[in-house]
This record gives C-alpha cells, structure tokens and sequence, in this order.
C-alpha cells in the first residue's frame, strides 16, 4: 500500500477509483472539496485496473494515494464493494469519511467530523435514495473490524454488502451508528436536473450519470478531466 505522508492522527476524505471512468468524478469531488475550503486532507483508493495516466492525475490532486489490496478480499467481494470494506484497513487515520466519487461538496461540511464521535467501526451512514446502497459512512479505521466484517460476509446468503454493514451494525448497538444529517447525505442529482444553491443547507450532491450529462457550472465547477 503507498501513502503520501503526513500526518498518522489526521481526519480525511477517502473516496476512490475502480476504473479510469470513475477518475474524472473522483478527481471533481476532490475539486469540489478544495472550493468549500475543507479543512481536512482528502484520500483515494485506488485499484490496479486504473490506467497509469489516470493514476498519475490522482496522485497530483489528492493528499493521499492508496492501492487496493485485492489480497485482503477473502470474502470474495466485488471490487465496489471491497473499496468500501477497505476503508477500515486505513489505520493511519484517526477518522474519515467515506464519499461515492459521484458525490460533489456544494457547502462546507466539515463539521461531519467535529459533531460525531465514534468507537473504533462505524459512526453513522446513509444511502441515497436507495436503501442497499451506503454512499457515505463515517468510520475509525480498525483492523480487527475489518476481518470481523471479512469473516462474517463469507457467510451473508446473498444479502449485499452494504445491508450487512448496516445490520453489523445496528447488531453492535452502537449510540452513534445512525443515519447522517439530510444536509450530509446528497441530494440526488439527474441529467437536466437543477440545483439551487440556497436549497436548505444541503452540502453535498450525487450524481448517478456522466458528468458530461449534467451541468455543475452552478457549482462553480467543471469535471476535472475527460470522460472519454
């Protein structure tokens, strides 16, 4: 695993790319995050099929540059999957918070991380418009954790990934493990679909199709490098 330095009790961002089309999106979330003035450093998870261009730009942008380690996926997990559960082997942070590269910060929103407090394993999470699918978590990294998690989803009978981590744990009765703030969880964002910047005090939005497909120019942004 590579790591960029800095410093090992720090709070991140960890978003990640799987594929040279997840690249541009990771890289405008990171943009996104720089524009609303976060505070603290941001991460990647990166896996080996990525080209060695599209890494390179990664490297650039973000704080920290990690490979996954297809080694650890003894449970058989899809690569989107494992990039999730992988979060927990980052234990050179003190806490993070795990983004869909699909997600773009319209507002500041570090106080995600001064608001919540959280045992080693899962703080709070929260799916978008879809129940199965855990777009963003906070996590302490915690290796015992992780192979917890490894061991148990050998055996989960076909429930997916993420409905296993929610049920882990509400299993766990953990106080803190609950859905984030609505102004945290990232309002869905379609082609031709509008935002407005006054809306509540929403601070993130996700976007499901390509960017190229949907304006972000109210944000202030644009996508960070090709989609083709």
């Amino acid at each position: 695993m590579a790591f960029a330095g800095g410093n090992v009790h720090s709070q991140v961002w960890l978003t990640y790319a799987i594929t040279d089309s997840d690249v541009p999106k990771a890289l405008t979330l990171c943009f996104s995050m720089r524009r609303v003035y976060t505070s603290r450093k941001l991460a990647v998870l990166v896996s080996r099929n990525v080209s060695h261009s599209m890494r390179k730009m990664l490297r650039y942008d973000f704080d920290f540059f990690f490979y996954l380690e297809e080694e650890l996926n003894t449970a058989g997990l899809k690569e989107e999957e494992f990039v999730k559960l992988s979060a927990f082997t980052l234990k050179c942070f003190d806490k993070l918070v795990f983004l869909e590269p699909s997600m773009l910060a319209v507002k500041n929103l570090d106080d995600i991380f001064d608001n919540n407090e959280v045992a080693s394993g899962l703080l709070l999470m929260e799916a978008v418009q879809n129940e199965d699918e855990l777009s963003i978590f906070m996590a302490r990294p915690c290796l015992h954790v992780f192979w917890i998690l490894m061991d148990s989803l050998k055996t989960r009978n076909g429930k997916g990934m993420e409905a296993h981590l929610r049920a882990w744990a509400r299993n766990q009765l953990l106080p803190t493990a609950k859905p984030v703030d609505m102004k945290y969880s990232g309002k869905l964002l379609q082609a031709n679909s509008t935002f407005l910047m006054n809306e509540s005090d929403v601070s993130l939005v996700n976007i499901y199709v390509p960017l190229d497909e949907v304006n972000i120019q109210p944000f202030g942004l644009c996508a960070r490098v090709s989609n083709a």
